[in-house]
């Protein structure tokens, strides 16, 4: 996952998105928390294709009074279903991390950085259930396309269609 370090701030949300996105498949639509881990990972979608998401709106996911995805990942039994929910937690924390940073803001939780999407990388292929192989083209489109010679002031917004997934 170094190559992360060659990418600018939107490309690094889109490889956790894409990340959470495979190992999501796991939780099947009839669990508990589906619809909020499903609503979490499109809000943040949006958010990177440039809609107007507040950041404090995408923390809301991850830190809520009410009922947010680090929820349902504590609450898991299942190993793998937690390696899922945890993906999830990650790249909608990294998301809502950068959302802060975009808007100039600090960021509550202030353990969320570049090492978060690492350790997502290494938790989803540790799962058994992704292999870094699997995001070879998007690594390569991004790499080609969302470089470090594009910063977050001058953002560029990524279209999840534009992404050669899976």
């Amino acid at each position: 996952m170094d190559f992360i370090n060659n990418l600018n701030a939107a490309a690094k949300v889109a490889i956790g998105l894409v990340i959470a996105e495979k190992m999501y498949n796991i939780i099947s639509m009839d669990e508990p928390g589906y619809k909020t881990g499903r609503e979490a990972l499109d809000f943040c979608w949006k958010w990177l294709e440039g809609e107007k998401i507040d950041a404090d709106d995408l923390c809301n996911y991850i830190d809520s009074e009410d009922v947010d995805v680090a929820e349902f990942a504590n609450k898991e039994k299942d190993v793998q279903k937690q390696y899922a929910w945890y993906s999830v937690l990650d790249a909608v924390s990294y998301t809502t991390y950068q959302a802060y940073k975009k808007e100039k803001r600090d960021f509550v939780i202030e353990v969320i950085d570049d090492e978060t999407l690492r350790i997502l990388g290494e938790n989803a292929i540790e799962s058994g259930y992704f292999n870094i192989e699997s995001l070879n083209n998007v690594k390569k489109y991004l790499l080609e396309n969302y470089s470090l010679n594009h910063n977050i002031e001058n953002y560029n917004y990524i279209k999840r269609g534009s992404l050669p997934l899976f």
